[in-house]
């Protein structure tokens, strides 16, 4: 009879860690004004659009007049794919966004902010950082 209660007991402490086990949510997270390397553009990356559910927001800035564009890049971090990109080719004090639905919730995120000459497509000076969506 003891050994029958200790089985049960075993039994149900095991079920009840099995299934209180859970995997681990991520919560959204943003990426910051993250700067080029040069310093002549900015990105950011709004992971949670506030009274906009499921959207993504990605906001890129031209910050120095060198005749050069910023351009800012998100890419899944679990599959490498390009999921956006956007660009700013004036240095006009103003900055571009796009902002949709862009890529399911809890998923890993890099964006990357680059320097870009349209004429050649040549990118450098690039900066890159992770979120979770």
């Amino acid at each position: 009879m003891k050994w029958t209660r200790r089985w049960a007991l075993g039994v149900a402490a095991t079920v009840l860690v099995v299934a209180g086990t859970a995997a681990p949510a991520h919560a959204s997270t943003n990426i910051g004004w993250m700067y080029t390397q040069g310093a002549n553009g900015k990105a950011y990356f709004d992971a949670d659009v506030a009274g906009w559910t499921g959207a993504e927001q990605i906001t890129v800035c031209d910050i120095d007049t060198d005749g050069h564009s910023v351009r800012a890049y998100l890419y899944n971090e679990n599959t490498g794919r390009l999921i956006e990109w956007i660009g700013d080719s004036q240095n006009d004090g103003s900055c571009v966004s796009v902002a949709y639905n862009m890529v399911t919730d809890e998923v890993l995120v890099e964006l990357a902010v680059c320097d870009y000459e349209a004429s050649t497509g040549k990118v450098w000076d690039c900066a890159s950082a992770r979120g979770w969506s």
